[in-house]
């Protein structure tokens, strides 16, 4: 979490000066506030292993919030300065002397939830950073399933790309209960978001290539992107390693909402764009204020057009619905495909 530092303009906002009021590391202490307020696993925990810790601002809201007489455990391969009720050590996550380490301090407790915030030194190569970011968090996971308590936490950050269906895959085999989001801290032009599973499965029996990389994110020979596939099957689907398509090497796609309700082929924008924007262009944008006032452009249709890479068959499908209702509304020619496509999909 700490490899790299930087300070781009973005970066210098209200959460990083809050931040610095509340003595705090690094601003991303908000973002674990933020996730668990609203899943509320800090407070159960009594043993915690914080992963790719430095510079330690997540071990600090940890001991802030969870039971006094807890074990917090952070590791790192850069040093993490000390922390009050924290224990920290300098190891890589990937090898069996940092698993050793774990050990000795955990005894023979198990982890009630286990983080990772870790990221690589990223550049200009977001394909290559997409990839070891999925990679990162796939070695968490190995760990977490070695010291996770049966019905435990994880949380993990992953980047926007097409290795997250693949994760998701993986997490929900061994979770009862997996959910992405982005906490408000989060800035907006970052590609990151966050993983929480829960109700570790803990399975007796660990297939291997559950976390091996070159199973997980093995790469399939097929060129044609399927729109339609990515919007009806959005779990099913394997995805080649690359975080985008190499000719966009762009963070983000996104148009105006109002651009995915006019359109006469909807599945197509949602299959390849990354957010349906609801904020106004410079010029202004009249469809869009309507439409951003409609009764039926509810909180939950706003959260799933923010980031189209993340939703499921059902958000999908109810996103289709959405725009249906509001080409009725507006006037505009039924699309009877469309139409179709979603009452197939609902059956």
């Amino acid at each position: 979490m700490g490899i790299q530092k930087k300070h781009g303009k973005g970066r210098l906002d209200k959460w990083y000066k809050l931040a610095k009021e509340k003595g705090y590391r690094a601003r991303a202490a908000f973002k674990l506030i933020q996730l668990n307020k609203k899943y509320g696993f800090l407070e159960k925990s009594k043993v915690l292993l914080d992963l790719c810790a430095a510079p330690g601002s997540w071990c600090q809201v940890a001991a802030e919030t969870m039971p006094v007489s807890s074990l917090i455990v952070g590791v790192d391969l850069s040093p993490i300065k000390p922390i009050p009720r924290v224990i920290t050590f300098q190891s890589d996550i990937t090898t069996e002397k940092c698993r050793a380490t774990i050990r000795t301090h955990f005894k023979s407790w198990k982890a009630d939830t286990v983080l990772h915030d870790g990221a690589p030194n990223v550049g200009t190569a977001w394909v290559q950073d997409s990839f070891n970011q999925a990679e990162l968090a796939l070695q968490s996971l190995k760990l977490a399933t070695e010291f996770l308590a049966p019905g435990g936490t994880f949380v993990t950050k992953v980047f926007r790309s097409k290795d997250y269906n693949s994760l998701l895959w993986v997490f929900n085999q061994l979770f009862t209960k997996v959910e992405a989001t982005k906490p408000p801290s989060s800035r907006n032009v970052s590609a990151e978001i966050f993983v929480v599973c829960q109700g570790f499965k803990a399975p007796k029996h660990l297939d291997p290539k559950f976390v091996d990389p070159r199973h997980v994110f093995a790469e399939l020979s097929d060129p044609t992107p399927n729109n339609e596939a990515k919007v009806f099957n959005p779990e099913i689907k394997k995805r080649k390693r690359d975080g985008y398509e190499d000719d966009n090497m762009t963070q983000f796609k996104e148009i105006p909402a109002s651009e995915f309700i006019q359109t006469t082929d909807p599945i197509a924008i949602l299959g390849s764009m990354n957010r349906l924007s609801f904020v106004q262009p410079p010029n202004g944008d009249v469809a869009l204020a309507a439409l951003d006032k409609l009764p039926e452009t509810t909180d939950e249709i706003r959260n799933d057009c923010a980031d189209l890479r993340v939703l499921g068959r059902k958000e999908f499908r109810n996103l289709l619905k959405w725009g249906l209702k509001v080409r009725e509304k507006f006037g505009f020619t039924t699309l009877n495909a469309a139409k179709a496509e979603t009452e197939e999909v609902a059956e």
